[in-house]
Formats: structure tokens, sequence, C-alpha cells
């Protein structure tokens, strides 16, 4: 008996919450015919990097990209017209945007976190943490790894979107594998100030010494990596940090440095 009391229970309780739903999507729906748009709230989640986007930018190109929204009704503004012009902007990884009962317009936009900057002689663009990449832009200063050089496989001028996932963006991944990885290890993240591309073999300059650290291919680059830094912690307070002009990793248990 208990048990056929708890299954009425529970079949009354969710019929209630879905006519309770119903119930309040038609109060909603029914609201937003009779109200108008009286503000644009704009949120911009940075992820604690210095801003491509700010919400008075954000807000001057929703006021005058032609679609009325101030004084609008709330169910006439075209959301999804407005997604598609915001995001022409290259630097926003994405966006939503609703109406509430409130009487305005909600914009939500989370903007893309470069890992490398390219200043290449034949590349300019930033490549973010999921392999977009996309032109460079005025601002801001960002703290990262400037790669020159010439790029083996160059994207076209202007390009925005994600890395080929093979053939001539090879190069490319493994770089922004590289790039990723030196973010996320404690001991690379602020070591490596410049990235420098010869020949398709990669240079990297270190930020707390004069010399230039030959990688070679990114081919195993993490254990070179993992060699050079405790020769880094073994070897170099003693012998000083600007006793060497470069110092080759690329060869497996080897390390040449040259004055």
């Amino acid at each position: 008996m208990n048990k056929i009391l708890k299954y009425i229970l529970a079949t009354f309780t969710a019929a209630a919450i879905v006519t309770y739903l119903l119930i309040a999507f038609v109060f909603i729906d029914n609201k937003k015919q009779t109200l108008v748009c009286k503000n644009i709230n704009i949120n911009i989640d940075n992820n604690e990097t210095p801003a491509f986007i700010d919400v008075n930018n954000i807000k001057s190109v929703l006021l005058n990209c032609g679609e009325k929204i101030i004084g609008e009704r709330l169910d006439k503004i075209n959301t999804y017209k407005l997604k598609q012009i915001l995001s022409k902007n290259n630097a926003i990884k994405s966006i939503n945007i609703f109406t509430s009962i409130d009487a305005n317009l909600n914009v939500e936009i989370k903007q893309r976190r470069p890992i490398l900057r390219i200043q290449c002689e034949n590349a300019r663009c930033y490549i973010d943490d999921t392999g977009y990449m996309f032109p460079l832009l005025a601002r801001p200063n960002l703290h990262i790894p400037i790669v020159t050089g010439i790029m083996p496989s160059a994207p076209a001028k202007g390009f925005a979107g994600y890395i080929p996932k093979n053939g001539s963006g090879k190069f490319l991944n493994q770089l922004c594998e590289f790039a990723v990885f030196l973010k996320n290890n404690t001991f690379w993240n602020n070591m490596i100030q410049q990235i420098n591309i010869t020949n398709n073999k990669v240079e990297i300059v270190p930020q707390i010494a004069e010399h230039i650290v030959k990688l070679g291919s990114l081919e195993n680059f993490k254990s070179k990596l993992n060699k050079l830094q405790k020769f880094y912690k073994n070897a170099m307070p003693t012998i000083g940090w600007d006793k060497y002009k470069t110092i080759n990793i690329e060869y497996k248990n080897q390390i040449i440095c040259k004055k």
C-alpha cells in the first residue's frame, strides 16, 4: 500500500511541476508581448586576461547594427541575428543573448584566450588554447610567447578559424600543443618569452638569461624540456646563467653548450 501511495504522490508531484512550468512559460511569453526593452545588460568573461573587447564597444555595435532594440517589444527582438552580428568579432569565443521579464536584453560573452602571438615574416595572428587562429588586434599587450621567423605552413592573410588537423596544419598543431604545455607547466609558464622558427627548426629564448635554446623539431619536446629543466636546476646556478650563448637540446641524451 505504501508503494502505491508513493507512486501516486510522485506522479501527482511530477504533474504539478509540469503544469507549473507550462503556466510560467505562458505567463512569461505573454509578458514579453507587452514589455519593451529598456536596457542592454552586457557581461564579458575576460578569463583573467586583458580584454580584447569591452562593454562600451559591444553596446555600440548593438545600438548601431540597424536592429531596433531599446523601445522594441521583447518578443520582437531578433536575438539570433544579434548573435550573428557580434560573432563577426574573432576575439569572441561564445555568445548567449536572451531577453528577460525585467525588460532587459542580456548579452553574455566569453572572449578567446590567446596562448601565442605569431609575428612571423609570413604570418601574423593569435592562436588560442583551442587551436583557433585569428588576426592580430590592436590590443591588448598580452604576456604570452611571441613567435618570430618564418612559418613552415602559413595561414592565408586575415584567416580566422581552427588549425587544420593534418597536412599543412601539422606544424601549427605541434606549435599549439607546445604552447599549451608551456602555459600549463608551473616551471615553464613564465620562462619562455620568444619562439623563433628557422628552417623548420625551433629556438626558444628564456626570460632569465641571454642564451638561446636550440630545440630542433617539436617532436618529443616534453622530454627535451625535461632535460633542459634538470640542467637549469642542477648546473646553471653554479656555471652561471649567462656563460653560454647557445644551448642545444635537439639530440637525445645530449646537451651541447657553446660560449
